[in-house]
């Protein structure tokens, strides 16, 4: 259990020894980015900087610094479809308690005002909070961090020749370039977003973090931080990037987004793939940017996959 989910992990090297001394090594890792990003917590970096004064300067590790560099990264190419500033939403849908609630119109338009990542001043490794009710959530990236501190720390040790980690859904997977023969790919399914325990498409990837979003992904609503509104459950959303934090990322903001302007934001940004799982009567439809074909494969044969085309 790390980082409030389950952590599957195989690590490939030439003893079993060796492969454990890695697998702690990234473990390690990870624990180290929960400390660092849990706002469950209140010892942690992120949940200190959440309390810091208003106006105050505060020195962030340099680990901190390059995720919150990330996620602004991904809060400006989205427009705002991706926000990690949305503590005030989650707070005002409840979306930490037992049972959500729905909020008032004040209240969400105080939310949705209160809900923006230019509350934050990042200056290389200092962060300036600029209002008192900016809140840092790090549910939409911190899986991503990581996971991506774990590759890391992977690819350092020599011994290690491939690796996948599975932390909650969310897929990272590494393997050692090698001159004589080509990694074998690995098989990540996909599952139906009507049924979480259903496996129904099958993506190869040969290395990077393949991450998913939709409704039943996370049994609560996905916000959309422009309109402080749920995001329109379509299906299910998945994203592969080479970078676990970007996908982390992606995955909430393009979701938001919808399936056609994930399509369109995907095919401008050259590195990103995307894979839509939406119903289609009784069949389920996916619906796939061009870098993805052949590296689908349909596990039902009610899935019709489809690439995408930009109209013209």
């Amino acid at each position: 259990m790390l980082m409030g989910t389950v952590l599957e992990m195989e690590v490939e090297a030439p003893d079993r020894a060796a492969a454990l001394a890695a697998s702690e090594k990234a473990v390690a890792t990870l624990e180290a980015a929960e400390a660092r990003l849990s706002t469950w917590r209140e010892d942690t970096e992120l949940a200190r900087l959440n309390r810091a004064p208003v106006g105050a300067r505060v020195a962030l590790s340099p680990r901190l610094a390059a995720d919150l560099d990330a996620a602004r990264l991904c809060w400006q190419e989205t427009g705002g479809a991706f926000d990690p500033a949305v503590g005030p939403l989650v707070k005002a849908w409840g979306l930490r308690e037992r049972s959500p609630k729905t909020p008032g119109a004040a209240e969400l338009a105080a939310a949705v005002a209160a809900s923006r990542m230019e509350g934050l001043v990042l200056e290389g490794g200092v962060a300036v909070r600029a209002r008192t009710d900016l809140a840092i959530e790090e549910g939409g990236f911190g899986k991503g961090a990581g996971l991506g501190d774990a590759v890391a720390a992977l690819a350092a040790d020599p011994a290690v020749s491939r690796a996948v980690l599975d932390l909650g859904g969310q897929v990272a997977v590494y393997a050692r370039q090698r001159s004589e023969r080509r990694p074998e790919p690995w098989k990540v399914p996909v599952a139906d977003p009507r049924r979480r325990d259903r496996l129904v498409v099958e993506l190869t990837v040969d290395g990077g973090s393949v991450s998913t979003s939709g409704t039943s992904e996370r049994g609560r609503h996905i916000l959309d931080p422009r309109t402080g509104a749920p995001a329109s459950d379509f299906g299910s959303l998945t994203v592969w990037t080479a970078d676990p934090l970007t996908a982390d990322c992606l995955s909430t903001g393009l979701y938001v987004m919808g399936p056609e302007a994930a399509m369109a934001w995907a095919a401008a940004h050259p590195g990103v793939e995307v894979l839509v799982l939406r119903p289609r009567g009784k069949q389920l439809e996916a619906l796939a940017t061009p870098g993805l074909a052949g590296r689908l494969r349909a596990l039902s044969p009610e899935i019709h996959i489809a690439l995408w085309k930009e109209k013209p």
